[in-house]
């Protein structure tokens, strides 16, 4: 998905919120809104929105002399959605669809996003995702093309929502126990996206194996892979993309099968997939193979 006017303006406007969130003095704020705005003439509308966010975000965190600018959030962002488990477990178990029912869990889990516009309320978004049908609903094919599966990777997204993503594999290796999983991670810090660390720190090696994407963006920018995802990319029987960057780095891009899996957070999203901000989609890609 390529940047559009609108993304110019969300993109910017993160760099606000950065501030905001990080309770940053207002001269050193400044500093970071005249170097993102300097920076604007130089985006294009040939790129992701991903791809622009990897040069900002970098910019930012040395002006804020940091090299994870989201670390204390991302740790509370993980030991929130820990304490919701129990429910998440519960509620799985007693679903007449246990495999519906876990996709509904990671969905539930992408509302954890710094870089949206709106607020996550996890206790409210955890309590009524098992209730909202999916607005795009291809689970019934991506369960079809499961049974068959050998080689399945997830696309990891924010930290905190990986917690429900061990919850999905988990479920996939109970269902599809033939499947070889692997959970693909950013290959630095980025935002509040999952990296190698918090995947680690959760035991996601216990069901997947963990992959370094190599990748800089909020999302999984193909052109930047490292060889052994790669390599497991393109023997991939099917790919599950977690959040919104991973679906704007690959709609139009993916080479392989395709779901994404997640909450709509914006506009031009919602307008790329002609469904409404707020719903959530179980989507399988047109452009892939």
């Amino acid at each position: 998905m390529r940047m559009t006017p609108t993304c110019v303006t969300c993109i910017f406007s993160q760099a606000l919120r950065v501030c905001e969130t990080l309770g940053v003095d207002d001269a050193t704020t400044k500093k970071v809104l005249d170097a993102v705005g300097c920076s604007v003439p130089e985006w294009s509308f040939d790129e992701t929105p991903p791809q622009v966010a990897a040069r900002v975000y970098p910019m930012i965190a040395e002006i804020l002399e940091t090299d994870d600018i989201y670390r204390d959030f991302k740790e509370e962002a993980t030991e929130h959605a820990k304490a919701f488990l129990p429910y998440i477990e519960a509620m799985i178990d007693k679903s007449v669809d246990t495999f519906h029912a876990a996709l509904k869990a990671a969905v539930a889990g992408n509302v954890i996003d710094l870089a949206a516009t709106e607020r996550f309320d996890l206790e409210e978004e955890v309590a009524k995702v098992f209730e909202t049908p999916f607005a795009i609903d291809d689970s019934g094919e991506m369960r079809e093309m499961l049974r068959s599966a050998s080689e399945v990777l997830v696309i990891g997204d924010n930290a905190g929502e990986h917690i429900f993503d061990k919850v999905l594999m988990q479920r996939l290796k109970t269902l599809f126990p033939q499947i070889r999983l692997g959970y693909v991670v950013r290959g630095v810090p980025i935002i509040n996206d999952v990296t190698l660390k918090e995947a680690e720190d959760a035991g996601i090696g216990e069901v997947a194996d963990i992959i370094d994407s190599g990748v800089d963006t909020p999302g999984l920018d193909l052109s930047r892979m490292g060889e052994e995802m790669r390599r497991r990319y393109e023997s991939a029987d099917l790919i599950i993309s977690k959040g919104m960057g991973n679906y704007e780095s690959l709609n139009d891009t993916s080479t392989r099968p395709t779901f994404y899996l997640l909450k709509v957070k914006c506009n031009v999203v919602a307008a790329s997939l002609g469904r409404e901000v707020g719903d959530i989609i179980c989507y399988k890609g047109e452009n892939d193979v």
